[in-house]
């Protein structure tokens, strides 16, 4: 391919060009590739030959042969356009060619071998990656449109179509946004590299069920204050376009908690997550992770002592397969090859996605992809955890699955972690404290039984108390002494079993 691409650039005659397009569509017929799948490769770029054959072909020469419209076309533009136009064309198949004979994984080795500059590379990864999500949204948008009788007529289809690409336009500069802050989040930007110190993870490994080896680094050993709180934010503001979305927050999380955030939509839960993880700054008061202030100079090193897990996992993924995203903290925390290949191994059969190490990102599920998000910030061990809706849009089984590795994650290995959420009950079967925001202020901070059983402050922030406690209110009889609600199952099969042995002894009597 690359010799046939050069020789057709090189050379530059129409003739060969011609010659090139025949033997890679003859290529192509051979390598029996479906013809569908070469022609949305090769017609895809299409309006970029149509494009320069118009372009040359209006704007040189001397001999006009026609006018359409305000552009006039010339005789020697027109000879122009089509050897420029015959060259794209045959660039364009044997790229196609290329493409669908070729794993993308491959293809990106084969560049970097040719020493194409690395940001070249990375721009064809991640239009890869984000080529078939963009397609997805489309076709997405377009089901919805058409159910709306959007589609009708050549009128009101070229209309809605430009509504569609419009919106598909303004969601991926929002979603770019998105996409720096996930990579700032796992090291893209840090300046120094160096390797981390290991930490001696033999206790919490004899302790794990599956012996596996992602215990954080110790606070001690990276040079940072082991008997302070994970967490320190001192009056913390933020303000968007004007508004104050986080107002004067101050909180402390110890080491080993697993503190679930609630609060109803707006309150400012996402945005303190990102000023706690360092992705944004506070424009008012301080945070400090481990005793270290995190200040402008060391925003960039955030990374190596939080993770955050956005809502979305399509932000949250952007290299091009499964095993290349989760390697991508690691590789940033200097690690050395074999270091970041056990890591990638471990967190991978962690979170049981290691059948899917070379399935490209874009045919991952929902879940799957929660999953394959989680195992990248596994492999890198930050200390604490900051998960923004995790269990969003998983079914039952998948949501079950995610809660018992949060759980794992803090019990065998001592992760830290701080979960946003608005499933109350997650936040019942899970916390250890809960914090309830609103409006950008902290409303309510406590156990989680004193929160799930206020009603006037559930109320209050527009949650719902889970449905084991509205259950024993209901149970327990209006005229009896006030007795402890169950929070969780656990304990309400205790307050079902105690209420059963009373009753029995009743009876007996």
């Amino acid at each position: 391919m690359a010799a046939a691409i050069s020789l057709n650039i090189v050379v530059a005659r129409l003739e060969l060009s011609l010659i090139l397009f025949f033997i890679g569509l003859s290529l192509a017929a051979w390598s029996r590739i479906p013809w569908r799948r070469f022609a949305f490769y090769f017609l895809a770029p299409a309006w970029a030959t149509l494009l320069v054959f118009i372009g040359f072909s209006a704007g040189f020469g001397v001999s006009p042969i026609g006018d359409i419209g305000p552009l006039t076309f010339y005789r020697e533009g027109v000879r122009q356009g089509l050897s420029a136009a015959a060259r794209v064309a045959c660039d364009m198949t044997w790229l196609a060619a290329v493409f669908t004979t070729t794993s993308f994984p491959d293809v990106l080795t084969a560049l970097k071998s040719f020493r194409v500059p690395v940001v070249l590379v990375d721009a064809a990864a991640i239009s890869y990656r984000y080529g078939f999500l963009l397609l997805d949204e489309y076709a997405r948008m377009k089901t919805v449109a058409r159910m709306k009788g959007g589609f009708r007529g050549y009128i009101g289809t070229c209309r809605n179509t430009g509504l569609i690409l419009t919106q598909i336009i303004l969601r991926s500069y929002d979603r770019t946004v998105r996409i720096q802050e996930a990579m700032t989040a796992r090291g893209e930007n840090s300046d120094d590299h160096s390797s981390q110190t290991e930490s001696s993870d033999s206790d919490a490994a004899d302790g794990c069920p599956n012996r596996c080896d992602i215990t954080p680094v110790a606070p001690h050993e990276a040079g940072l204050n082991a008997a302070g709180p994970m967490l320190a934010c001192d009056r913390i503001s933020h303000f968007h376009r004007g508004d104050r979305t986080v107002k004067a927050v101050s909180m402390t999380v110890e080491k080993g908690e697993i503190v679930v955030m609630c609060g109803p939509n707006g309150a400012g839960k996402t945005t303190l997550l990102k000023l706690i993880a360092g992705l944004i700054t506070p424009h008012d008061g301080e945070v400090r992770h481990l005793g270290r202030r995190l200040d402008r100079k060391r925003l960039k090193d955030a990374f190596r002592r939080t993770g955050m897990l956005f809502q979305d996992p399509n932000d949250q993924l952007f290299c091009t397969h499964v095993r290349a995203d989760i390697a991508f903290g690691p590789k940033n925390l200097g690690l050395d090859a074999a270091e970041i290949e056990r890591l990638v191994c471990t967190a991978m059969e962690l979170m049981e996605v290691s059948h899917l190490a070379d399935r490209p990102i874009h045919q991952l599920s929902h879940g799957e992809m929660k999953r394959v998000g989680l195992a990248g910030l596994i492999a890198m061990r930050p200390p604490l955890l900051l998960l923004d809706e995790p269990t969003a849009s998983l079914d039952p089984a998948s949501a079950r699955h995610l809660i018992d590795i949060i759980r794992h994650l803090n019990s065998h290995h001592g992760y830290t972690l701080i979960v946003v959420t608005h499933d109350i009950n997650l936040a019942a079967d899970i916390a250890k404290r809960i914090i309830v925001l609103n409006g950008g202020e902290i409303m309510a901070d406590g156990p989680p039984r004193k929160i799930l059983t206020d009603m006037a402050l559930l109320q209050a922030a527009r949650l719902e108390p889970p449905i084991l406690t509205r259950l024993f209110q209901r149970l327990q009889p209006l005229d009896s002494e006030h007795e402890a609600i169950p929070a969780n199952i656990e304990e309400a099969v205790l307050w079902l079993r105690r209420a059963t042995g009373s009753c029995q002894g009743k009876d007996h009597g």
